[in-house]
């Protein structure tokens, strides 16, 4: 069976490991992505890893999700949000396959994730679109078994698109929601699962904060089932370790800006490959997924 070196890159972590050609994780680390050094500086540390890993392991290949717009074809960086500085046109495919000797593929890490869900989360479903809610919020979209990367393979990217006049992730992520809760409470470095408990208390202030998160995210969930038609929108990030309140809170606030035709042929469930979905997800495209890219 063929073992594969997968890393996910995001914006405060690295997570990789040794992933089967069936989907099988059979190591997992983490490490800091320090991504205040730079894009080269991330791709040193992951040069690292894999030369370590390597020395241990018989690999067939080396797959990368990371964060920012990505050319897979070339396996280039073409553009990168503030998060990790001077990572735009960093050649990640070329460096980390000149430095290990390996064959390397390199995607975006929402379009792996959904890759992943498409593979082995058992949804059933060949149109949908993804979202990841965190930090920020990423995108996805799998059309008639296809996954849409846009023009400049930069399709799915609305965390930038307006709700009420401003970027929908600015109030729709978890960065939203902890300054909600800093406006109605006093502030603190808030962690989602400390908004969430006292929002279960009854905590009215909290109540206020998190309603607005909610109303923020299900506007634009609905404008993207006004778009997209899609038969499922499946949504991961750390926000859904809250689990099923989490989905059916979405649910019931989605329902008050859908018309119900719209509703009752559109189900919103959660993603099932939790934190591994994107490394999963990259081992997938680097085997040459069924599903293939389309652009329009």
């Amino acid at each position: 069976m063929k073992h594969y070196l997968a890393f996910d890159i995001g914006g405060t972590q690295i997570k990789y490991g040794i992933v089967t050609e069936k989907g099988d994780i059979l190591s997992h680390f983490i490490m800091d992505t320090e991504a205040h050094l730079g894009g080269l500086s991330i791709i040193d540390k992951v040069i690292a890893a894999g030369k370590s890993m390597a020395a241990n392991h018989t690999l067939s290949g080396i797959a990368i999700s990371t964060a920012g717009q990505v050319n897979f074809h070339t396996g280039t960086i073409v553009a990168a949000g503030e998060t990790i500085p001077h990572y735009t046109g960093v050649e990640i495919k070329k460096l980390v396959s000149d430095a290990l000797g390996l064959p390397v593929e390199v995607r975006n890490d929402v379009d792996c994730a959904a890759l992943g869900e498409m593979w082995l989360g058992n949804h059933g479903s060949s149109s949908f679109i993804a979202l990841t809610v965190g930090t920020g919020i990423g995108g996805a979209i799998v059309i008639d078994g296809k996954m849409y990367a846009g023009h400049s393979f930069s399709a799915g990217e609305w965390g930038y698109m307006l709700v009420d006049g401003e970027p929908f992730e600015k109030n729709a992520s978890m960065t939203g929601l902890i300054r909600f809760a800093n406006h109605y409470k006093e502030k603190r470095q808030w962690t989602g699962k400390e908004i969430f408990d006292l929002y279960d208390k009854g905590d009215k202030e909290i109540q206020e904060a998190v309603g607005q998160f909610y109303r923020y995210l299900a506007i634009g969930i609905s404008n993207l089932i006004y778009i997209f038609n899609p038969e499922k929108v499946i949504i991961g990030g750390g926000i859904t370790a809250r689990g099923e309140k989490f989905l059916q809170e979405v649910i019931e606030e989605v329902e008050k800006y859908l018309l119900p035709s719209f509703n009752k042929n559109t189900e919103i469930v959660l993603a099932k490959l939790s934190n591994q979905a994107g490394m999963i997800g990259a081992v997938y495209h680097f085997m040459g997924s069924p599903y293939d890219t389309f652009n329009l």
